[in-house]
């Protein structure tokens, strides 16, 4: 099968309807709205590009569009329907990336941040091969996957809640630096873990996002600054 992106109603009695006949207007409306715009972003055209991103025409199949993209687009059509769908209550998933993204648990992350490259897609072949731009949420798989291509010091990932809340990853002397600002006047905790680390990185920082209650055990406790 080719890599595919399936958008489908979020909640889990939508998904189990007949067809699109069955579901009810509102959400049979954002499904054939989502459809429509990720056409319009990305018309059919003879060469592989930004304007060609796609193999065929997204088409609705049961109650899920199903999108196929171009190899070499892939990152760029994932962000895209992810931000079409963002605003509704749609689910997206790609199996091969291990995508399942809920609106209903959904926090920003922004990749290799750098000023003038907000809002740009995330891309696997630009910036020394390495992902750069913003997602409007993230999965806990996604997340371990992006943290493995911090590859060089200075390469960055950041969680954000909102300007006071927010979780940066960051490529230290060959390290990686976790930061975390969790609301006004909490001090910034941090620690430093090895590469072979990546997997418990990742579980903090998803824990972070969920607002769980246990991460802060992670730094050392409840509060203060510690360091690995």
């Amino acid at each position: 099968m080719s890599f595919v992106i399936v958008v489908t109603p979020a909640e889990a009695e939508h998904r189990a309807a007949a067809g699109l006949g069955a579901l009810p207007d509102h959400v049979r409306a954002d499904l054939e709205a989502l459809r429509d715009e990720v056409c319009a972003r990305f018309p059919e055209a003879d060469a592989i590009g930004e304007t060609g991103a796609l193999s065929v025409r997204p088409t609705i199949e049961g109650v899920g569009v199903v999108i196929r993209p171009e190899v070499l687009t892939r990152p760029l059509v994932v962000n895209a329907v992810m931000r079409y769908a963002a605003p509704r209550q749609l689910l997206v998933t790609a199996p091969e990336l291990g995508l399942v993204a809920d609106p209903r648990d959904r926090i920003d992350i922004d990749v290799h941040r750098r000023p003038t490259l907000v809002g740009a897609a995330i891309t696997d072949h630009a910036v020394r091969g390495r992902p750069y731009g913003t997602l409007p949420w993230v999965s806990r798989e996604l997340l371990g996957q992006l943290l493995g291509k911090l590859m060089v010091d200075g390469d960055r990932l950041e969680l954000e809640g909102d300007s006071e809340r927010w979780f940066l990853y960051e490529r230290v002397d060959g390290e990686l630096e976790l930061s975390v600002a969790d609301g006004p006047g909490v001090p910034v905790r941090r620690r430093v873990l090895t590469l072979r680390d990546l997997g418990a990185a990742a579980d903090v920082g998803w824990a972070w996002a969920c607002c769980e209650d246990d991460w802060p055990a992670f730094f050392g406790g409840t509060g203060g600054v510690t360091a690995a």
